[in-house]
């Protein structure tokens, strides 16, 4: 509705270019990219974000590998790829990350992969599993049914 979309403005901004440390095309989003190609750029290859948290990802249309941009520069890939075995040098799609609600937020975490076995429902921040009932040291499989 527009009433929310007024209420986000401001909560997230993001720029991005076209050429790595901020150089070459460049432009500045308050709001989701389902394909910078359609913006008239090839790619992203550095980043700033300036306010909210944003998700980006490898391909259009929120496909491929994604990583999370909080607030700060980015730029070069390796800023926002950091240590992962899993790099790619450029974005093509981000969308902020709104989640400032956590009643709207839902999980479910597994002890075995492909969602088997013992399950632990969230709702909520949980500083330690353990004392809420999880037995395992370890999650195996999450699955998210709403929020972030």
């Amino acid at each position: 509705t527009s009433s929310e979309a007024m209420d986000t403005l401001g909560q997230y901004k993001i720029t991005v270019w076209e050429e790595e440390n901020f150089q070459g095309k460049r432009c500045e989003f308050l709001m989701e990219c389902p394909s910078i190609m359609e913006r008239g750029f090839r790619k992203i290859r550095s980043i700033k974000v300036e306010s909210g948290p944003w998700v980006g990802f490898e391909y259009p249309e929120y496909q491929g590998q994604q990583f999370i941009l909080e607030k700060g520069d980015y730029p070069r890939w390796e800023a926002w790829s950091g240590n992962s075995g899993y790099r790619t040098e450029h974005l093509l799609s981000f969308r902020p990350i709104k989640c400032a609600n956590h009643n709207d937020s839902k999980a479910i975490l597994y002890e075995a992969e492909n969602f088997q076995g013992h399950k632990f429902e969230l709702s909520d921040d949980y500083p330690s599993l353990q004392a809420m009932g999880w037995g395992n040291k370890e999650v195996a499989s999450i699955k998210v049914n709403a929020g972030a």
